[in-house]
């Protein structure tokens, strides 16, 4: 959970319970008359700025939350593709593995590959961040007739991936488990990998 979010959600259930202490306690005086109607209706005054001031904490506290979650995105790697003669060199750096990848492949673009399993809702809600893995890289025609594609196998196929995809969403607390994957044209440019709620992102900035 965002952390101001979180600090923003306290101060509001704080002040929620300080409102209906202050109410309760105007409710027994009353009843035992040890209060005033007058004192009352100020307690009860205050009782309601209180809670407003609580509802208002809890509301943005909700909001922030989601919205936070929302546009949640982690940066994985970078990636740098150029043409040499009639392939492309590729160079992948794995930020989360600290390692770098240097290959070939054919083709007129260059495609990210992987697998993504995406939690709940509820899990998504309170900061449960999606798993992922980059598999592989492959090449991509325009015009993919009679010619042959290439890819370099970054990790390798494990039974775990093919058993989620296939009964992924029978499991507790999974809302689904797919293959991703994001393409581009090499150019003299670096594209930095990201991965948000859904899936990969490709940007040069």
């Amino acid at each position: 959970m965002d952390k101001f979010a979180f600090i923003i959600g306290i101060i509001g259930l704080l002040l929620l319970v300080i409102s209906l202490v202050i109410l309760i306690c105007a409710i027994v005086n009353i009843i035992k008359r040890r209060m005033k109607l007058k004192k009352f209706l100020s307690s009860f005054i205050i009782f309601l700025i209180t809670f407003a001031f609580a509802t208002s904490f809890i509301y943005l506290s909700l909001f922030l939350q989601t919205f936070s979650r929302y546009t949640h995105e982690e940066k994985i790697g970078w990636v740098y593709a150029d043409t040499a003669d009639e392939s492309i060199k590729m160079t992948f750096f794995n930020e989360k593995r600290n390692r770098m990848y240097w290959f070939d492949l054919t083709g007129d673009q260059w495609m990210v590959e992987g697998y993504f399993l995406r939690w709940s809702l509820a899990l998504r809600w309170m900061g449960a961040g999606s798993y992922y893995r980059v598999t592989r890289f492959s090449g991509r025609w325009e015009k993919p007739e009679e010619k042959t594609t290439s890819v370099y196998q970054i990790h390798p196929e494990k039974k775990l991936w093919k058993f989620l995809l296939k009964h992924g969403e029978k499991i507790p607390f999974v809302d689904a488990a797919y293959g991703i994957g994001a393409f581009q044209y090499p150019r003299q440019d670096t594209f930095y990998l990201y991965i948000n709620d859904t899936g990969f992102i490709l940007r040069t900035r």
